[in-house]
């Protein structure tokens, strides 16, 4: 699911009261709800017929849970006992998915440590040390509920290699080959991990004691992404089970031209800096608010960033020139070519496609520029009947556009 998907499956299981509120990025409670939380655990492992392990009576099983320092306003998202009685195959798929998520997170965060024995092993050969790993589980812990709950949605099993029993100089060498290889570069955006870049950009120049760090807030950032690939600045590109997201022609023409200041995290991190010190009295809020609208007041001025940005948005390739043989771009008034010594351009306000009644849109132009053709159907005679027919496109002995029409059944 999408970040704003997951943001709304929660958002509706708070409205029927199976969870608690959603809009939170705190992942513990306070003091005051840790007897709450351990009713409710006793609960939710009678519900889903879990044996507790084994735990240490004198430290509560829910003690690891609670930082009173990083809960602010909200603690962490929980099931609610209200949950326990109600209809849950009624909810849709995508709520009932979220839920159990919420569920195995409650019980994995008391549950015992998942426990493994790591192997190490080094070998020598010519002088050069090479490593293997292994690992061996000895008590599974909180993945026992993980694979338990969670079993129809994860559907994978994760195998651990395990090492053999190896004495010193026992170790030899089978065979040996040479492989070239290339560093892969950073890998793409998903949402999930573009979502944790937006909670801790500029977290180091954040000063202490801030309400807000990074980007956006629990409750704006799935909207945030969502919106910027709505307005087609960001694209998801995947297969079902994993999407990134990239960056579209748009997104890079507006980042091209936007000042840096804004663009930077460092902005969010002085604004919090200057609110802190108001909330502290070192700083009049009429100060701040001088600074900023001098801010805007000088971005307002500078007109080359719009000017820069429809220039850059408009260049998108779209075809090649029938008369030269260049590429054709988009631009604020049409489809030029690029050849500046062409004088081939198809007109967006195009009067041949008025007079049909018609529109000369992108979709339009690319089919002209790839075919040749493009067949239209329901067109306007000027004594307004209707029919179908083939706009054919050819060049002027100059290079300019020259349109044909070609109707059903002969020319």
């Amino acid at each position: 699911y999408s970040a704003q998907q997951t943001l709304d499956y929660v958002q509706s299981l708070y409205e029927k009261k199976l969870t608690t509120y959603p809009r939170t990025d705190s992942c513990y409670i306070t003091d005051d709800d840790e007897e709450m939380l351990e009713e409710l655990t006793e609960e939710l492992e009678s519900f889903l017929d879990i044996t507790p392990a084994d735990v240490d009576e004198a430290v509560p099983r829910t003690r690891r849970t609670v930082n009173r320092e990083k809960v602010t306003d909200h603690h962490a998202i929980l099931p609610t006992r209200s949950m326990l009685h109600a209809d849950l195959d009624a909810l849709p798929k995508g709520e009932q998915n979220v839920l159990k998520l919420i569920i195995a997170r409650t019980l994995m965060a008391v549950s015992k440590p998942f426990r493994y024995l790591e192997t190490l092993l080094t070998t020598e050969c010519a002088g050069e040390e090479f490593t293997a790993k292994g690992k061996e589980v000895l008590e599974e812990g909180w993945k026992a509920v993980e694979r338990k709950v969670l079993a129809d949605i994860l559907n994978r099993k994760q195998e651990l290699t395990a090492l053999p029993n190896a004495a010193e100089n026992e170790c030899g060498i089978l065979n040996a080959e040479l492989k070239e290889g290339q560093t892969s570069p950073p890998k793409h955006f998903t949402e999930d991990l573009l979502l944790h870049a937006m909670e801790t950009a500029s977290a180091d120049s954040m000063p202490e004691g801030v309400e807000r760090q990074g980007i956006g807030t629990p409750a704006t950032r799935a909207t945030t992404i969502e919106k910027l690939v709505q307005k087609g600045f960001l694209e998801r590109k995947g297969n079902k089970k994993t999407k990134v997201l990239l960056p579209t022609d748009k997104g890079k023409a507006l980042i091209t031209v936007m000042p840096e200041e804004i663009q930077s995290p460092e902005m969010t991190a002085d604004w919090e800096t200057k609110l802190l010190q108001i909330e502290h009295g070192e700083m009049e809020p009429s100060e701040f608010m001088t600074e900023i609208n001098t801010m805007i007041t000088e971005l307002v001025k500078n007109t080359e960033m719009k000017k820069g940005a429809n220039a850059l948005m408009k260049s998108k390739i779209i075809g090649v020139c029938p008369n030269c043989g260049k590429p054709v771009v988009e631009r604020e008034k049409g489809w030029f070519c690029e050849n500046r010594e062409c004088r081939f351009v198809l007109w967006k306000d195009n009067a041949f496609f008025k007079r049909l009644g018609k529109r000369l849109d992108a979709h339009v132009a690319d089919k002209l520029l790839r075919d040749g053709r493009v067949r239209l159907k329901d067109c306007k005679s000027a004594k307004g009947k209707t029919y179908n027919a083939t706009v054919l496109l050819s060049c002027e002995a100059d290079g300019r556009s020259k349109f044909s029409l070609e109707f059903e059944g002969g020319c």
